[in-house]
């Protein structure tokens, strides 16, 4: 049986991202440019910022968010990643700032962790690149 790496994982939930939300050439630039934001934000202030940036979208962009911040929370739950202890629980709800804060910031959080919380930043960072060229690639 064949192991699922961590970056074949990324690849894929930004496959989804851009599946997802890519139907039209508009909605691919669209896509690429929420994704290229929040790899900023990701890169320069860390993973609650990111998260919380993704929340607090204008209407224009809050669907593309949605979709971004969904599939990112899914990769915690995604099979090489969530026995690394930092699997969102299946009683909050992902849709719920209140509660995806929680899951960060709370005891045993996964902002308690420096190892988890690096190897998240990374994880995302990745998703989030391939996401954008995916993105781009779509809008082409």
């Amino acid at each position: 049986m064949a192991i699922k790496t961590l970056d074949l994982t990324a690849a894929e939930y930004a496959q989804k991202m851009v599946k997802e939300q890519s139907s039209e050439k508009e909605d691919a630039e669209i896509l690429e440019r929420v994704v290229t934001k929040a790899l900023g934000v990701l890169q320069e202030q860390g993973v609650y910022a990111c998260l919380l940036f993704l929340f607090s979208r204008p209407e224009s962009e809050r669907r593309y968010a949605e979709t971004i911040h969904q599939k990112l929370i899914d990769l915690l739950n995604s099979e090489p990643v969530k026995p690394l202890a930092v699997a969102f629980p299946a009683n909050k709800d992902k849709k719920r700032w209140q509660d995806v804060s929680d899951h960060l910031t709370k005891d045993n959080g996964l902002m308690e962790s420096l190892d988890k919380l690096f190897l998240v930043k990374d994880l995302y960072e990745q998703t989030l690149i391939y996401a954008r060229f995916g993105a781009k690639a779509a809008a082409s």
